[in-house]
């Protein structure tokens, strides 16, 4: 569990680091969060691998211009990853786009403060980013991992 929780949060940072230009700032289309249609398939080392990945990847010293402030948004990638893992049964689909609505505002409060932004304007075009990456990516990554079902026998998913 641990190992496959690093090796989660590894990858994510290397994602968000490897795509800079897009993984930061108001177009946020963060390749790395495609990952997190993995969280229904792999449970708990997947929520944690995602919430330390962002942790990590919104570091200054890896690109992140935000500073400190957008540490705020490892509460919510915490929160909603759980919950995507809650929806599973339901609909990942929407577990997906709550995350991506969360993470949209948040990230959105994030730039508005750091840059003197408006957040009216922020919020729809920061969230647009999120969920192209999220919900729509990362849905069709959750499917196509699902249909080889490589990892279901792995994880007991």
């Amino acid at each position: 569990m641990v190992a496959t929780a690093a090796v989660y949060a590894a990858m994510y940072v290397v994602l968000a680091v490897a795509f800079g230009p897009i993984s930061y700032g108001v177009v946020n289309f963060r390749v790395a969060n495609i990952l997190i249609g993995l969280v229904p398939i792999i449970g708990w080392p997947a929520i944690i691998g995602q919430t330390l990945g962002v942790f990590i990847a919104n570091q200054p010293a890896l690109g992140d211009a935000l500073g400190p402030i957008d540490l705020i948004n490892v509460v919510p990638t915490l929160v909603f990853a759980w919950a995507l893992w809650k929806l599973r049964r339901r609909s990942v689909f929407l577990g997906l786009t709550l995350y991506s609505a969360a993470l949209g505002v948040s990230v959105s409060y994030a730039l508005s403060y750091a840059f003197n932004l408006p957040l009216i304007l922020e919020i729809p075009q920061v969230t647009v980013g999120v969920f192209l990456a999220t919900a729509v990516l990362g849905y069709v990554f959750y499917k196509a991992v699902s249909r080889l079902g490589v990892l279901q026998r792995r994880f007991g998913a």
